[in-house]
């Protein structure tokens, strides 16, 4: 993270802290039909818009940092491979094998030295080259170069892999995330090492699960026996880049920092940074690990989320370095993530289908779900079909 954009959190997090109040974060009570949680169709429209030209978050750069290794996609409806070739460079794939279809890459591979598809032999380079055709002289007259892995646009910076969903796609990070692609690189999340991933099927959609980190206002109540105590205040400072939000939740010790030199003062100290990716990614950066979140719709009321801790090797070594570690990842997945944020969106989501509420009504503390809701909107906005579902209530 930049040093002055460091400072500038840390100021606004003192001047709202000493307000003794969340910011208003959009300044407005909203409403939110509780239909964009339960309508196929708008899913749908969804998955045809917001999962079809928006690149999306694919994992972190540990898993295929050496030629031949690889990382697979967690989710059925965009089966993906990417590889790191020979020279050195990544490319990504559809994972589907251009003669029948069949999933070229199944996850049990130690390393790939070739593509080669379990269904009838048919063999491609790393590069996602044709290479060989079993018993060939059942295709004459076939052009390889018109049979090659259909490739995907892939792009690798601050230690993360993006990905395009459609062929021909356009990234372009410098634009796509401005300064929070320096916060990223700030952050060195390459240098990280990936403790333990998680996937599991949560039975909420997916948006519903990614809202419950935008807001502080439940921290004192849902959280009272784990988070509260960290941040008691429930101080949140945000920042909005397109579709991108940063989000900075000052701890229980911020206002310790009064005492350390301005230019000596290291964020994660006394805040903890949060930072939505658009569509589908969070990320949560603690003082000594970082938690990365993805969440795939699998139908309106079902998401494969997963969560992957990373660490420092430095900061824990040793036998009891990997005890704090398990310690952390049981702590912020099950206790805090699973059994209490997710609980709570399943058991709201269970409630929806009785009709109890046709919105959502959210306060000045809860903004921020409705500027995620408009960036949703936004993306849907080239369908005939599409409306607008965040309202000013009446």
């Amino acid at each position: 993270m930049r040093k002055s954009t460091q400072m500038d959190i840390l100021c606004q997090l003192e001047s709202l802290h000493k307000k003794g109040r969340d910011q208003e974060m959009l300044g407005k009570v909203v409403q939110l039909p509780v239909s964009i949680y339960t309508d196929a169709e708008i899913l749908d429209r969804e998955m045809a818009s917001v999962f079809r030209h928006h690149p999306m978050l694919a994992g972190h750069v540990s898993s295929v940092r050496e030629p031949g290794s690889y990382l697979l996609s967690d989710w059925s409806s965009f089966p993906y491979v990417i590889v790191r070739g020979t020279d050195g460079h990544l490319r990504a794939f559809l994972n589907t094998c251009r003669h029948r279809g069949a999933r070229i890459v199944s996850g049990k591979e130690p390393c790939l030295k070739a593509f080669i598809c379990p269904f009838h032999g048919w063999t491609y380079g790393l590069d996602g080259r044709l290479k060989g055709i079993t018993k060939s002289y059942n295709f004459p007259d076939i052009d390889r170069d018109n049979f090659a892995l259909v490739e995907l646009p892939v792009v690798e910076r601050a230690g993360l892999i993006w990905i395009h969903p459609t062929p021909g796609g356009k990234i372009d990070l410098d634009n796509a995330l401005g300064p929070i692609g320096d916060d990223l690189d700030h952050f060195a999340l390459g240098e990280l090492i990936s403790y333990r991933k998680n996937s599991v099927i949560k039975h909420a959609n997916w948006k519903l699960l990614i809202k419950t980190y935008l807001e502080g206002y439940h921290v004192p109540y849902l959280h009272r026996e784990t988070l509260s105590h960290a941040f008691r205040k429930g101080v949140i400072a945000h920042y909005e880049h397109g579709h991108h939000i940063r989000l900075s939740a000052a701890r229980t010790n911020f206002l310790d920092m009064l005492s350390v030199p301005l230019a000596d003062r290291n964020i994660l100290d006394y805040a903890s940074v949060y930072y939505s990716i658009f569509p589908q990614a969070f990320f949560i950066m603690h003082p000594d690990y970082v938690s990365i979140n993805m969440f795939f719709p699998l139908a309106a009321n079902r998401t494969i989320w997963t969560h992957e801790m990373l660490y420092k090797s430095s900061e824990f070594q040793g036998e009891a370095g990997q005890k704090a570690l398990e310690k952390r990842f049981n702590y912020t997945n099950d206790a805090v993530f699973d059994q209490e944020d997710f609980a709570v969106a399943e058991d709201v989501q269970l409630g929806l289908q009785h009709g109890g509420n046709d919105v959502h009504t959210l306060g000045l503390e809860e903004g921020l779900l409705a500027i995620f809701q408009q960036g949703i909107d936004q993306a849907m906005s080239a369908s005939p079909k599409s409306k607008q579902t965040v309202r000013q209530f009446a």
